[in-house]
């Protein structure tokens, strides 16, 4: 069968989870990447394309790479040629141009103009920026331009359609779901700082799991309600209105995975030490043996100190990006797993 290359876009530093998540939806994949780059370039059956874009999960957006060359007068007339397989009479197009690199005398708006208006004059096509047929994708780094389709154009693969309710400070659900991979295996978990419910959603798409999920506020309970409902698993997510520090919980649950306050657009409940304090306290008394504790935080310091007072070892650090913050998903365990 045809193979075919697509650009796969994430949250720097997860492109392990996209190539991950590849490799199980489409046989034989293969990718390659840069670490925190945010990209992940793929080599697929050409049947698995809309599998992937329909169940990915670690995807931002999707790009058909139709090929690369060298100099820009060689881009123009090969971008020509491929549209022309389209047989586009009466089509309309949109182009979206990326400089990735610095070396070159043009910014990415006067690239796509330029192409733009070399396809106008070769094939006579009309320009719609907001509702093309043809959304020509084209992007140049270091001396390479790759030419292709934007296949993700028309809505964001990170834009999960069960977020009837957002938390002010919400979780990317991308990282989220990430977070859901690193705590594997697991039966039942817990997000004593859920939110509306991001954590337990995401991971329900990974294993169908149950979930326990509280959260200081109360309207953001009805919000995760509201949520689960709409993915078809509130009968699979327990919510409490609960402080952390205060949690009703008494029963073992196999993993923890939640997003602590920032200290940004959210205050902790008695300061950022006493919140993941109380987190790893919690942990300690009813978190299984072989369980996982997996945070999202940018106060590495701060969770590792209140992770080793509970008797936690940082088993793996995963550094992220997001929206020009530097942050990381730190993976917990009991000294015996953090140490095999």
């Amino acid at each position: 069968m045809t193979e075919t290359t697509l650009l796969a876009t994430t949250v720097p530093g997860l492109e392990f989870v996209v190539a991950e998540e590849a490799s199980e939806l489409c046989r034989g994949a293969k990718t390659w990447y840069s670490p925190l780059s945010g990209r992940v370039f793929l080599r697929v059956e050409e049947g698995c394309v809309p599998h992937f874009i329909s169940y990915a999960r670690s995807v931002e957006g999707v790009r058909l790479i139709a090929g690369e060359v060298e100099g820009k007068q060689a881009l123009l007339e090969q971008v020509v040629s491929f549209l022309r397989s389209f047989e586009p009479a009466g089509l309309r197009f949109a182009v979206n141009a990326e400089r990735l690199t610095k070396d070159a005398p043009f910014t990415s708006l006067d690239l796509a103009r330029e192409v733009g208006e070399h396809i106008r004059s070769e094939l006579g096509l009309e320009v719609s920026l907001n509702a093309p047929d043809i959304p020509v994708y084209i992007e140049y780094e270091a001396g390479i331009y790759r030419f292709g389709l934007d296949l993700t154009f028309y809505g964001g693969l990170r834009d999960r359609p069960y977020r009837a309710f957002v938390h002010p400070s919400a979780l990317n659900p991308i990282i989220a779901y990430a977070m859901c991979r690193l705590a594997r295996p697991f039966r039942l978990i817990l997000d004593p700082f859920c939110g509306s419910g991001t954590i337990p959603l995401e991971c329900f798409h990974v294993d169908g799991s149950e979930a326990l999920c509280s959260d200081v506020r109360f309207e953001y309970m009805r919000g995760a309600v509201e949520n689960s409902k709409r993915v078809g698993c509130y009968a699979k997510l327990h919510l409490a209105a609960a402080e952390v520090g205060y949690s009703p919980l008494r029963s073992r649950v196999d993993a923890i995975i939640t997003n602590p306050p920032f200290g940004l657009r959210e205050k902790a409940v008695g300061g950022l030490q006493r919140a993941y304090g109380m987190l790893f306290k919690l942990a300690s008394k009813v978190l299984a043996d072989e369980g996982r504790v997996v945070i999202v935080t940018a106060r590495v310091r701060t969770a590792e100190q209140a992770a080793s007072r509970a008797g936690f070892a940082l088993a793996r650090r995963v550094p992220i990006s997001e929206g020009g913050l530097r942050s990381y998903v730190l993976v917990f365990s009991r000294p015996e797993e953090g140490n095999s």
